[in-house]
């Protein structure tokens, strides 16, 4: 249920039709406003205004008279999901908990005082259990997720600095052991630059490989959770809601990690070929 000025204080966009306004009680007609998820799921290919909707639990039949954008309440991570809004003078008996939302010029929480008097003076018997600001309410929901994502980038990371180091004492030791091979390919007249090329190509290969078998894993993952839903705190649910909003198959997602461990890749290569060229322009 909503007042005749919830969208306007949460700044949810009105798209089509008219707002609740006061007339609308409970001797007006019944009516409800929708969201846009819920104009394209019901009614995908027809105007949504002027539709009806009859609610199981009391028979009750209301008449859509608006749309509004899509908004998010409890979580961001929980996909949106169509909502109807009724105005609350039509909701009579029905009403029980209920949650006021305060548009503020400086601090919200200055104002916690005051909103308390203000409904003590209304009702002395109506209970003020929670004041929070929504920014308050924004950082709680995040919270976890910030941790997560802090964890994985410096775990990620690590990774990305150990996989580096093997990658280039694998090289230094492959460049180690073809010492005599790559002298005398540079006596028989190899220019530097080729033999320089081989052997960070060597090691490039690798790279390409992690790339390729990482991307064909990803999209199996993907391919595997797409269309599921899977019970809360199984390994398979843990994995869904770590990649939520992100596609294996986005380009800009996969060009940035490629290029990133290509750029990585290529470091790690010449670190053992610059003392490989050093020795070899001392030589000449």
């Amino acid at each position: 249920m909503a007042r005749e000025n919830y969208f306007a204080t949460l700044e949810i966009p009105f798209l089509r039709g008219r707002n609740f306004t006061a007339q609308d009680d409970a001797r007006a007609p019944q009516v409800a406003i929708v969201n846009q998820t819920f104009a394209r799921e019901f009614f995908p290919n027809d105007d949504v205004l002027g539709k009806r909707i009859t609610f199981r639990y009391n028979k009750r039949t209301v008449e859509i008279i608006g749309v509004v954008a899509d908004a998010k309440y409890e979580s961001q991570r929980k996909n949106i999901t169509p909502l109807l809004y009724t105005p609350w003078r039509q909701e009579g008996e029905e009403i029980g908990k209920m949650h006021f939302t305060l548009r503020t010029v400086g601090e919200p929480t200055a104002l916690t005082a005051t909103a308390k008097q203000v409904v003590r003076e209304l009702d002395s018997n109506l209970p003020v259990t929670e004041v929070r600001s929504q920014t308050a309410r924004s950082q709680a929901t995040l919270g976890r997720e910030r941790l997560s994502a802090r964890l994985l980038s410096f775990f990620g990371g690590l990774a990305l600095l150990l996989a580096a180091i093997g990658l280039s004492g694998v090289l230094a030791y492959s460049v180690s052991q073809r010492t005599n091979e790559i002298g005398i390919r540079m006596a028989l007249g190899a220019q530097t630059t080729k033999v320089l090329r081989m052997v960070i190509w060597q090691g490039m290969k690798l790279v390409l490989l992690g790339l390729t078998s990482g991307a064909a894993i990803g999209y199996g993952m993907k391919r595997i959770l797409a269309g599921q839903s899977f019970e809360r705190g199984t390994w398979q649910a843990r994995i869904a809601e770590q990649l939520y909003g992100v596609s294996v198959t986005d380009p800009l997602t996969v060009t940035v990690i490629a290029l990133l461990l290509i750029v990585v890749g290529l470091v790690a290569c010449w670190i053992p070929v610059k003392g490989l060229y050093r020795h070899s322009s001392t030589d000449i």
